[in-house]
């Protein structure tokens, strides 16, 4: 904990006006009633010298009408209030000088002097008026010399005598460390004493003031590290460590598939509804069989049959799409008896996605759609993905997939995440990677300060296009090649936990500024959630994301709220899902890629290794958002901790921790402790100087001794 720093001469506004009031007073009040003071003598003596007869009443005039302008603004009545009895006293003592050369003695005349009775007393110790005055003076003029330095924080040199048994103190620039030559214990620093009556106001007005003091020392402390340069060739990784599919081929049995249009032709006509069988769609895990109805049939006869289809087709799952876009057929799905599992690996491998890499470095791997084909999506062209899905239903690893797209395409220098993770085990596979512009995220008020920070980033973007006189990020970076700006995508994966907390209205206003402006400065939103309900998406979050993916949903109504349509209540989970954006008016149904976490951890490996030697997560992240995320807790820590105990305790978990888990990192810490990523970084660094770990190399794990 720091220690609070002494101060020297400090003067402000108000410590001047009061100073310059009181000179100029106390040279008119003396040469009024005291013409031939000592004050008035003295000052005249050696004032005159620098500014002359005529300029001295000038001098002191002017010390009292600015000293009075300086405390205009409300301080000068806190002043008189606070300060009234003092102020009297002086201007009585003042008063008092005629009393050394004139003859009033009776206590009637001197009544009103609220000097009198001391002066009395002291007359009385000392036997002589004139004596009792002037000591009176003196006592006086010493108590305001004491009073002026101890208002202005003077503080006097430390006089202390060397002692064998006290520590040694040793100064740095940010921490007192004391060393004990026999027991190294840790001095306890003095804590604030609460347990007198204090307001509400005063405690908060303190800790506000900490707090915005620890701000400005981390800025100040810890200045933001230059860039890191992350060169090197694209794609980022090989996509042969990633598990393939490519060898399974989709194949379906012809006899299953003429069942099936035989049973639906048979149903269909006992409504009175003749069809033609057309083609079949045949993919991963959907078979899509496609009906042109004769002339004269309403499509909304065919829908209203739903169930009774389902039912002479055996199926477990059945959605009619009515009418395919672009076609006169109608498109009756139902699940591939033989599903075929689609790898992420696979979708890079294709030619499709190659092509597209050539075109742009942010794509997105949806895919394979019903008919087999390759579906991939620019990241500009969404710009901001809205993304929902039931419990199991594949919506997280659709998120993995998106990251990870992004990822293979990309170098750290071009390419930066903010990540939100409430469950704290979705995204935590990404910590320590140089991709990370801050750790992870698990708090929501942690989550909405972050998107606060993004927007202000937005802004700020938005001015450097202005001066550059260019419209987007793309024309900037071609524009100015040497300070190239990178793009910045931040993933929530839970928007719930957000949404449903006191600060709804915060978290909506952010997301609705930043996907309504963003795209042009290279922001872009991926947003999840497990709960797609009307108080989690709300209207405003909808109409300024209209890039959405729903995987399975649990009722209609869901479906509805994420799609605006009907159908995601019909999917069959597995990765199974709907995409809908504006260039598309019905929802596409596609089969996302599977990741597993294996994969994922192979991936991550291979990016530290490539790009992370030598470097250390506190070199990776930006320090300015982390001083702005640990501010509220570290803060809060200190300011109510009792010294270094809390920290021997965090230090005995730690160890704890470390021991049971066989893993050393302050993101590991960070979770299971609940602290804040900077003390988190302390506690491993106290750690290692007690040897219970190996120091940090690179991407390696840390050695444990314990």
């Amino acid at each position: 904990m720091s220690r609070r720093k002494k101060k020297g001469l400090v003067l402000n506004k108000y410590k001047l006006g009061i100073g310059l009031t009181i000179l100029g007073s106390l040279f008119f009040f003396s040469l009024y009633f005291a013409e031939w003071s000592p004050v008035v003598m003295f000052l005249k003596t050696y004032a005159s010298v620098a500014f002359g007869e005529v300029g001295l009443y000038v001098f002191f005039a002017l010390c009292f009408v600015v000293g009075i302008l300086i405390m205009a603004k409300g301080y000068l009545m806190k002043l008189l209030i606070r300060q009234f009895v003092v102020v009297m006293v002086i201007v009585s003592a003042i008063i008092n000088f005629p009393i050394i050369d004139g003859d009033v003695t009776k206590y009637e005349k001197l009544w009103w002097y609220i000097s009198w009775p001391v002066i009395a007393l002291l007359q009385i110790m000392f036997g002589g008026k004139a004596i009792a005055t002037k000591a009176f003076v003196i006592i006086l003029f010493v108590l305001s010399i004491i009073w002026i330095l101890y208002s202005f924080n003077f503080s006097l040199p430390n006089i202390s005598l060397k002692s064998e048994n006290k520590p040694k103190k040793v100064e740095s620039r940010r921490w007192k460390v004391e060393y004990e030559e026999e027991d190294e214990e840790e001095e306890e620093d003095e804590k604030p004493n609460f347990a007198q009556p204090v307001s509400r106001s005063l405690i908060k007005s303190l800790i506000k003031d900490k707090l915005q003091r620890k701000i400005e020392e981390k800025v100040k402390e810890k200045k933001i590290k230059p860039m890191i340069n992350f060169s090197g060739e694209k794609p980022t990784f090989n996509y042969a460590i990633l598990e393939s599919n490519a060898d399974q081929a989709v194949t379906i049995d012809e006899t299953f598939l003429m069942e099936k249009a035989k049973a639906l032709q048979n149903k269909l006509m006992e409504f009175n509804v003749p069809i033609m069988i057309e083609w079949f769609d045949i993919g991963p895990s959907i078979v899509q069989i496609r009906i042109k109805p004769d002339e004269g049939i309403k499509i909304s006869t065919i829908e209203s049959l739903t169930n009774d289809i389902a039912l002479s087709l055996k199926s477990k799952s059945l959605r009619i799409v009515a009418p395919i876009p672009g076609t006169d057929c109608v498109g009756i799905q139902l699940p591939n008896p033989k599903p075929v599992m689609v790898c992420l690996g696979d979708i890079f491998s294709t030619t499709e996605f190659a092509n597209d890499m050539k075109k742009s470095d942010n794509n997105l791997a949806l895919g394979k759609a019903i008919d087999g084909s390759i579906i991939i999506k620019t990241l500009e062209s969404m710009p901001h993905l809205l993304v929902a899905g039931a419990t199991g239903s594949g919506k997280s690893v659709g998120v993995n997939d998106f990251i990870l797209s992004l990822m293979y395409q990309n170098t750290p220098s071009e390419l930066k995440f903010l990540m939100v993770d409430p469950k704290q085990v979705e995204l935590e596979l990404y910590t320590g990677l140089p991709y990370l512009l801050a750790p992870i995220v698990f708090e929501p008020e942690k989550a909405l300060k972050l998107l606060k920070r993004t927007e202000q980033e937005m802004e700020r973007r938005y001015g450097v296009l202005k001066e550059s006189r260019v419209k987007n990020i793309d024309e900037y970076n071609t524009k100015i090649a040497k300070e190239k700006m990178f793009r910045i995508v931040f993933v929530i994966d839970e928007l719930a936990s957000m949404m449903l907390s006191k600060a709804k209205r915060d978290v909506e206003n952010c997301i609705t500024h930043i996907s309504a402006k963003a795209r042009a400065v290279g922001i872009h939103l991926i947003i999840a959630t497990q709960r797609p309900s009307v108080d989690v998406i709300t209207g405003l979050i909808k109409a300024n994301i209209p890039t959405r993916i729903a995987f399975g949903t649990v009722s209609e109504i869901d479906s509805r709220t994420i799609l605006g349509k009907k159908g995601a209540e019909t999917l069959l989970g597995k990765w199974d899902m709907l995409y809908m954006d504006p260039s598309t008016k019905s929802p596409i149904r596609i089969q996302a890629p599977f990741i597993s976490t294996e994969e994922i951890e192979k991936i991550v490996t291979a990016l530290k290794v490539k790009y992370m030697g030598g470097l250390t997560e506190e070199d990776i992240y930006n320090q300015e958002i982390v001083a702005l995320l640990e501010n509220k807790m570290e803060a809060g820590e200190q300011l109510f901790s009792n010294g270094g105990s809390d920290d021997d305790e965090l230090v005995e978990r730690a160890i704890q921790v470390i021991s049971q888990t066989r893993k050393a990192s302050a993101t590991l810490l960070q979770r299971k402790l609940g602290v804040g990523f900077a003390r988190a970084a302390r506690i491993m660094d106290t750690l290692e100087e007690k040897g219970i770990i190996g120091p940090q190399d690179g991407a390696k794990p840390r050695d444990i001794f314990i």
